[in-house]
């Protein structure tokens, strides 16, 4: 009697008992099915081969470049007197040197060490090491407008109606003589355009970088802190060599590479690669259309490459 409760829970009626056998069979008979539905329904498979063999075709002819090297060994010298052979010595990377004579060859000078920091390719490491080297002796021209400015005091008082500008302002008025090649210009010819200063001259570039060239001029709207009216100003100073793109193949570019792009994001990047590992390499722009949108899409056509 003591464990009269567990033999009153454990008796079934006879519809209870065919309940439980059918419940019983019919689970059963799913799991059976399941097992047979992948012998009886064979899954599609895709071919990966030769995308594979692509893939690894590229990455074994794919350059690969050591970081550079910023330990420098400096000297003093002139910044404005600087020539290929004193800034080789000095240790300096070569598009940093070009970027340096460049900026001398065409009349330019530096009035302080702030004009070198802003010399496109000087990273912070590089102008630490050589802030301490770089000397400043008084140009002939400094020397000129003082004494210009010295021959209109009179008594001890100055003739205010004379007033003697600095060579840096008639520098930043003056107009480039012909249109310059946007994928081409560095900071030091940008800058030379009426309406871009250094910090404009460094996000066009920035921009520039991530994109991997520019295709249209009206892309320059795009970049942060370009007005609508700066933009209408600035424009007719530029031309563009759409030859001059850095294109990608989005058959093996990975996340972190679309991501990058402008016109792409992490999102999209995510949805074109799960896209790409379903279905397969694209061939056609057509093949992305349903992860990104139709004018995004656009946009990104110029920079992108189907074959290998």
């Amino acid at each position: 009697m003591k464990f009269r409760w567990i033999r009153e829970l454990f008796s079934f009626s006879g519809k209870e008992r065919t309940g439980i056998l059918t419940l019983l069979f019919i689970i059963f008979f799913l799991i059976v099915l399941w097992k047979l539905i992948p012998i009886l329904i064979p899954k599609e498979t895709v071919d990966f081969s030769e995308w594979e063999a692509q893939v690894n075709t590229y990455l074994a002819n794919s350059k690969t470049y050591s970081s550079v090297d910023e330990s420098l060994h400096p000297v003093v010298f002139n910044p404005n007197k600087a020539d290929s052979a004193t800034l080789v010595a000095v240790g300096l990377p070569p598009q940093l040197i070009a970027n340096w004579l460049k900026y001398l060859r065409k009349g330019g000078r530096f009035r302080d060490r702030e004009g070198v920091k802003k010399i496109y390719g000087m990273t912070s490491n590089l102008y630490r090491q050589l802030d301490s080297f770089l000397v400043f002796p008084p140009a002939k021209e400094d020397l000129k407008n003082l004494s210009v400015a010295r021959s209109f005091v009179k008594g001890g008082e100055k003739q205010n109606s004379v007033q003697v500008k600095p060579q840096e302002d008639f520098v930043r008025k003056k107009r480039p003589a012909e249109r310059l090649e946007l994928n081409k210009a560095d900071s030091v010819m940008l800058v030379e355009v009426p309406g871009i200063g250094p910090v404009l001259a460094s996000r066009i570039i920035k921009y520039r970088n991530l994109l991997g060239g520019y295709y249209d001029v009206s892309q320059l709207r795009e970049v942060y802190g370009l007005r609508e009216e700066n933009f209408a100003a600035v424009a007719p100073h530029f031309t563009v060599d759409p030859s001059a793109l850095k294109s990608f193949n989005i058959n093996f570019a990975t996340v972190q590479q679309l991501g990058r792009h402008p016109y792409v994001g992490f999102r999209t990047a995510r949805r074109i690669f799960s896209l790409r590992d379903k279905m397969g390499k694209f061939s056609a722009p057509e093949d992305m259309a349903t992860v990104v949108s139709g004018d995004s899409l656009k946009r990104l056509i110029p920079y992108v490459k189907f074959n290998q």
